[in-house]
């Protein structure tokens, strides 16, 4: 039997994306742990953590699309800064929301008995109640694997402040990492999660604390799309399974018409030139850390999950990428907009930034999803050919890959 995975990348509120392709594949109101137990590892970077916190929580993907489209949920998620540093946010001088007030808002929903019953965590071997909360990770209530021997295996990554280096949060023991010890993580749920969604710079004021020490968001690592990681730690368990099933989901990407010598598409679809200024590459820098571009982690890690299988990695395989790619696509030479990004939309949802918490915003985001799995917006591909912007390997629409996903668990 193959060893399933399944990775959330990070994302801010764009991660809703990540819960309407749950919805899609196993049902919006399939409860969490159902779909947890699909997977035998599942991982969770920034926002991907909040996905992958809900459905911890045993919350269906509608629940934890709601987290991110209800205005007042999602409030409690992004709580904007007050006082004179609101008047700095407001200028974009500063960061705009409080690192305390998510943590707050993370409890809540972790904790809330009416979005989900409390289900008794293992203490000393004997399960009694403890606040999701505050439950450890290495005892919180997860079901069976799909191997059904062990629970499943969850892990979220985060920024060491101190020591400038990756840490991994596992429920499970793994190989120790410079600042991870081989025992599964005594930190409870809520502040690890907090740590791995604490963008810095731009975003937010200060890192979040975690078991007692300081972190800034699980992307800063390089892994805000979590797949090779992933990986490295499936191999990494004794006895380590090379037949993967790998299920990535993206919360988008965005790519512009290359402006070559030979390639001069319209400004609105072309890519920016020039200077932004110290303030706008501190920006840029900063939301940086938070995305996913193409041809990277995803396809190294299908490479290596190819190669360990004596597959040719030129081949579609077991890994299947899940993400919106807000791009033009040449057609006969000319470069146009996609249907689902036509009549403006393209310039609109390009604009949007990283922490689109505006309703207006969230609404444009949410209509993008359903316009890329309608296929009228394309997938992101493993590989994309320059300077066509075209799928040289992997997915070029959420049909494809949802064809193959449901294809592959059926193996």
């Amino acid at each position: 039997m193959s060893y399933r995975i399944l990775t959330l990348d990070g994302g801010g509120p764009w991660a809703l994306l990540e819960a309407m392709v749950l919805a899609d594949l196993y049902g919006s109101d399939t409860p969490g742990h159902d779909i947890l137990a699909e997977f035998d590892l599942a991982a969770g970077t920034s926002a991907g953590a909040i996905v992958l916190g809900g459905l911890i929580k045993n919350l269906t993907p509608a629940q934890i699309l709601d987290m991110f489209v209800d205005d007042t949920r999602r409030g409690t998620l992004f709580v904007k800064v007050d006082g004179l540093d609101r008047l700095v946010a407001d200028l974009d001088l500063g960061p705009q929301y409080s690192t305390q007030g998510k943590l707050a808002g993370l409890t809540a929903m972790l904790d809330d008995p009416g979005l989900a019953p409390p289900t008794p965590a293992t203490v000393d071997g004997q399960a009694r109640p403890l606040a999701l909360s505050a439950c450890p990770m290495a005892r919180l209530p997860l079901p069976l694997a799909r191997r059904g021997v062990v629970p499943v295996k969850v892990f979220i990554p985060a920024f060491d402040y101190a020591q400038r280096r990756a840490m991994t949060f596992r429920s499970y023991a793994g190989l120790a990492t410079a600042v991870t010890e081989p025992q599964a993580s005594t930190a409870p749920l809520a502040e690890v999660i907090n740590a791995s969604s604490t963008a810095p710079v731009a975003f937010f004021d200060e890192p979040a604390r975690c078991d007692g020490r300081l972190y800034w968001d699980g992307g800063v690592t390089g892994c805000n799309n979590p797949v090779m990681l992933a990986v490295m730690e499936a191999l990494a368990q004794p006895g380590g399974d090379t037949d993967l099933k790998i299920l990535s989901l993206g919360s988008g990407t965005t790519r512009h018409a290359p402006v070559t010598s030979t390639s001069q598409p319209p400004d609105e679809l072309a890519e920016p030139v020039g200077m932004r200024g110290t303030l706008g590459d501190l920006s840029l820098l900063a939301q940086t850390t938070l995305d996913d571009p193409p041809d990277t982690a995803s396809l190294e890690a299908h490479i290596l999950t190819q190669r360990l299988a004596g597959r040719d990695p030129a081949a579609p395989g077991g890994l299947v990428r899940l993400n919106v790619s807000v791009q033009p696509v040449l057609d006969s030479g000319v470069w146009k907009a996609p249907p689902g990004l036509a009549d403006g939309r393209f310039v609109q949802v390009a604009a949007l930034p990283a922490d689109a918490v505006a309703p207006a915003q969230i609404a444009l985001i949410q209509q993008l999803g359903r316009d890329w799995m309608a296929g009228d917006v394309p997938n992101q591909p493993l590989i994309t050919r320059l300077p066509q912007l075209d799928c040289v390997l992997g997915d070029g629409t959420y049909a494809e890959a949802k064809a193959r996903w449901v294809a592959l668990t059926q193996e």
